[in-house]
């Protein structure tokens, strides 16, 4: 970073502190390295439109829409950006390429932790996107970052190879630009959506594969151009704002309407936690099904019992029966259970609830899944162990269990 001074007043920095250090207390922060960098950059600075209680609250901040109103553009949630560069492991001297630039504040984070013997490359496929992330930059001293307009889908091969690869854009896949233009012993971070299932998942690019270091739910607008994947929204209930989000392959037309009839409750007496992240069930959950999905009720409107998550509750379509997942309160925690709806809606819902207590099973306690992911043109068959495959575009994913300590 340049040697820029924020002058910008008391009110700026206390405000940044305060948010730092409610990041360190979550676990979102834990390096001194990560501390340093968020203290040092003012947010503040690439959100001139926000006032600075918007700039260091820990959330979103959308900063330009298409002329449908859907944000294009935003800075992302601090403690997201926080959990991403911890899980990139970014150190001095390094080569960083980051794919959506954004407002140009994850690059200057990133130019504080390379140092100056270091390079931070970012592209961003948005022509208004790149000019202001420029002039942010520029303004707060950050001349050595290059901000390239271009399609992220191809990286960057000017700057290649980079130690670090980080992708701040929901990506459906792992491109082959991304692969070649990774040193090897490299890594990768990338919001990776699998059914419509979103992780942000740290590579360890070794031999030919890039294999889970940690996974972490999060959300992020997808990326456009030759990366673009499209997915589909159903209507669930006529005139209620309750949708279905499923990948564009998936057939899901049949449950348009489905919770208008009756449906049934299977509970599993799998429990979570007050809190409890529950992103590993859902990704489970999107192996083990090809017809998962998000199911969204955004105010709450979702029927008789509970949802697990309000914005992205497990969801399964297969032709007309539709099953969800659902919780109530039992003790201290929440017990997991299944709603269907449909034809064979309860027969549904029984084989997602045993799915549910299978993950319970072998998935918790000391245990996590872990991706191997190969590329398609690679002579390489998929890893023997895994206990899901799911096929993409340039790659396939080989998904096993794994105990947390093969993961770090």
């Amino acid at each position: 970073m340049g040697d820029h001074v924020d002058t910008s007043g008391n009110e700026a920095h206390q405000l940044r502190t305060r948010l730092i250090g409610g990041l360190r207390t979550s676990g979102a922060v834990r390096s001194a390295a990560v501390e340093a960098a968020m203290l040092a950059v003012p947010r503040h600075r690439f959100l001139p439109e926000a006032t600075l209680r918007a700039a260091y609250a820990d959330d979103v901040y959308v900063t330009k829409r298409d002329r449908h109103g859907d944000a294009v553009s935003s800075a992302s949630q601090p403690s997201i950006v926080a959990e991403m560069l911890e899980q990139l492991d970014v150190r001095p001297g390094h080569r960083v390429l980051e794919i959506g630039a954004g407002t140009g504040y994850n690059a200057a984070l990133l130019d504080a932790l390379v140092g100056l013997e270091g390079q931070v490359t970012t592209v961003d496929i948005d022509a208004d996107t790149v000019r202001r992330a420029r002039t942010a930059l520029d303004d707060l001293g950050c001349h050595r970052v290059r901000v390239v307009q271009g399609d992220g889908e191809l990286g960057h091969p000017d700057g290649a190879p980079y130690d670090r690869v980080i992708v701040t854009v929901g990506t459906w896949d792992l491109p082959p630009a991304w692969w070649e233009q990774l040193a090897d012993g490299g890594r990768l971070v990338a919001p990776l959506s699998i059914r419509g299932c979103e992780h942000s998942v740290a590579f360890a690019y070794v031999d030919g594969v890039l294999r889970s270091r940690s996974i972490v739910g999060c959300g992020f607008m997808p990326m456009r151009g030759l990366g673009s994947h499209e997915g589909q929204d159903v209507e669930l209930s006529e005139g209620r704002i309750l949708t279905f989000h499923a990948e564009g392959e998936v057939d899901a037309e049949g449950v348009r309407g489905v919770l208008d009839g009756s449906g049934s409750t299977v509970w599993t007496t799998v429990r979570l936690k007050v809190n409890e992240d529950a992103s590993q069930l859902s990704l489970w959950l999107a192996c083990a099904f090809a017809g998962y999905g998000r199911m969204s009720a955004p105010f709450g409107d979702h029927g008789l019992q509970r949802l697990l998550m309000r914005w992205a509750n497990p969801a399964v379509v297969e032709d007309r029966d539709f099953a969800y997942v659902v919780s109530r309160k039992v003790g201290e925690g929440n017990e997991i259970g299944v709603r269907g709806h449909g034809p064979s809606g309860a027969a549904l819902a029984v084989r997602v609830a045993e799915q549910v207590r299978v993950w319970d099973r072998v998935c918790r306690d000391g245990v996590s899944l872990q991706i191997a992911a190969h590329r398609v043109d690679a002579d390489r068959p998929a890893a023997p162990k895994a206990r899901f495959t799911v096929p993409k575009r340039h790659t396939r994913l080989a998904i096993r269990v794994a105990p947390v300590a093969d993961t770090l």
